[in-house]
């Protein structure tokens, strides 16, 4: 028994030449659909091959070779595919080209991800990341060279001088994850931002859509507490290049070819250029003295000082140090702003809470030497309740991360065999989106404000077990920062300049909201959702803008 191909006939040779290769090309995929759904169905079967050395199931797909590369750009409908598909939520297997990626799911095999650091590596995500930031292949081969890890004890025999990936992850934990370094950081933002703040007049009512206004005052402020004020001298026009890359940066890091996304090519080279020299700047004005600064004006922080130092000093060139620190930058805006935005944005939209807010902050607020408002960090940590259970609650309707590892060796999951040199991937969405974090009359797709004040509140029948809300933030449950010895080190700096964000903004102005916009300006007939397109990269921003007035508090 044969299949037979046949397309109609027009007489003209090229239309026919044309509907026998279109022809062609919904057989192939046609039939690819089918052999691959019938391979799936088959092998699910019964126990679905687990305990008998197997892979997990391979999920079907039409396009031979590439196989699941389409479903990646839709990365929750992809998880919801998967979860669907996947015999009692265990582990399944997305083909993506030659890469095999297992999906996981449940608090299980997240659990297993997060201990089992010596079997898993992310430094093939970051080379990939550096690589599709426009790193050079002899950059790259240095990189490629330390396979050692981020472990005291190094997994292959590297020299201690060349093991760049524990340099790298020890930098940001001594930076980012200590107190003393962190309220440099903090403290400078706050300073860049008050300023930025205090540009509009006391006198005057401003009109303006908040996420645009707030993204250019917060980016600036942001910016300058990490990677100095030298940026924005060398590129004025900095904040508008750095957006346009956000705009492109994920498509950019799965390594979207150019001929399919020429703009987002020009936004990353643009960005790149902008870092390039900044970079070249700053080694030609640092000398020993300023090195040792906590911050200075052409490098900012100790902690991009350091790891521009880590880069050098095992031979990255200078333009291989800016493609290494783009995905930075882009992390340092990525998910603070959007999330400070979200807290204001959920306010307005609740009558009362904005004011419930703004009085709770007041009490941290101080004036300066020079009678400036400004705000006492630790005690806005430490005493705003109501300000950090919004900030968690944004952290986990609004945000979208995605667990991401590498497989140095085989590994059994969940009965099935993991391949060395496959990849891993884990969603934050499904377990922060699910029935543990659910309460009579505040579902858990819907954003509660006091959730976080009022579930630990609740509890068990049984006072020997743990409450709901115990249950609900273990790290394999609620996990928007990552887990693990992998855990992102910057979360510590972006909580304190989230909550310091959107207190001074409520402190420092009156906001009357006026109208939805879509984010091009036009007007809107409802508020903003988050905006998917954005995935499996951190915090989602908003898909839309609110009109505002805003008007300086005396």
């Amino acid at each position: 028994m044969g299949v037979s191909i046949t397309s109609a006939t027009t007489g003209v040779r090229i239309v026919d030449g044309i509907l026998f290769v279109l022809s062609m090309i919904v057989g192939v995929l046609g039939a690819t659909t089918t052999f691959t759904h019938c391979r799936y169905w088959l092998q699910s079967r019964g126990n679905a091959g687990r305990f008998q050395g197997r892979e997990p199931l391979t999920l079907p797909y039409s396009i031979p070779w590439l196989g699941g590369f389409a479903r990646m750009i839709d990365p929750h409908g992809m998880y919801a595919y998967a979860r669907k598909m996947s015999p009692q939520n265990r582990p399944v297997r997305l083909r993506v080209g030659p890469v095999g990626i297992y999906i996981l799911f449940g608090d299980k095999n997240i659990k297993m991800i997060f201990r089992n650091s010596k079997k898993l590596s992310k430094d093939a995500s970051s080379q990939m990341l550096f690589r599709n930031s426009g790193m050079e292949a002899h950059d790259m081969a240095i990189l490629a060279h330390d396979t050692s890890g981020t472990g005291a004890v190094p997994l292959t025999d590297v020299p201690e001088e060349k093991r760049i990936w524990k340099k790298t992850h020890a930098t940001g934990n001594a930076h980012l994850a200590s107190g003393p370094s962190v309220n440099v950081l903090t403290n400078k933002f706050t300073e860049r931002f008050i300023q930025e703040l205090n540009k509009e007049p006391k006198d005057k009512t401003l009109t303006v859509p908040l996420y645009e206004f707030f993204r250019r005052v917060m980016a600036t402020g942001s910016m300058t507490s990490v990677i100095g004020t030298e940026m924005y001298k060398l590129n004025p026009d900095f904040n508008d290049i750095y957006w346009d890359y956000d705009n492109a940066f994920l498509l950019m890091a799965i390594g979207m070819p150019k001929f399919l996304y020429w703009k987002g090519h020009s936004a990353r080279n643009r960005m790149l250029a902008a870092t390039k020299k900044w970079i070249k700047s700053a080694w030609k004005n640092t000398d020993k003295e300023s090195a040792e600064l906590d911050w200075e004006p052409h490098f900012g922080s100790r902690f991009i000082r350091q790891l521009a130092a880590n880069l050098d000093n095992v031979g990255i060139s200078e333009d291989g140090q800016a493609s290494a620190l783009l995905p930075m930058i882009w992390a340092i805006n990525s998910n603070a702003i959007p999330c400070a935005v979200w807290i204001i944005f959920e306010c307005i939209q609740r009558p009362g809470l904005i004011d419930r807010l703004r009085e709770e902050v007041s009490a941290s607020a101080i004036t300066d030497q020079n009678g400036e408002l400004t705000i006492d960090v630790p005690n806005l940590i430490a005493q705003s309740p109501l300000l950090t259970s919004i900030y968690l609650e944004c952290l986990r309707v609004r945000s979208s991360n995605t667990i991401t590892r590498m497989l140095i060796e085989d590994m059994e999951c969940d009965g099935y065999v993991l391949k060395k040199g496959s990849h891993i991937m884990s969603p934050s969405w499904l377990p922060s989106h699910g029935p543990l974090w659910d309460v009579d009359g505040h579902p858990a797709n819907e954003f509660w404000p006091e959730r976080f004040i009022e579930m630990p509140k609740i509890k068990p029948s049984d006072p020997e077990e743990k409450t709901q809300f115990e249950l609900a933030m273990k790290p394999d449950q609620f996990f928007p920062y990552g887990g693990g010895t992998m855990m992102c080190s910057g979360r510590f700096f972006a909580k304190q300049e989230i909550m310091v964000a959107a207190a001074l903004l409520v402190l420092k102005f009156d906001i009357e909201p006026l109208n939805w916009v879509t984010l091009s300006g036009k007007q809107s007939d409802r508020p903003a959702r988050p905006d998917e397109n954005y995935a499996g990269a951190g915090v989602l921003p908003p898909d839309r803008d609110l009109m505002v007035n805003l008007r300086r508090r005396k």
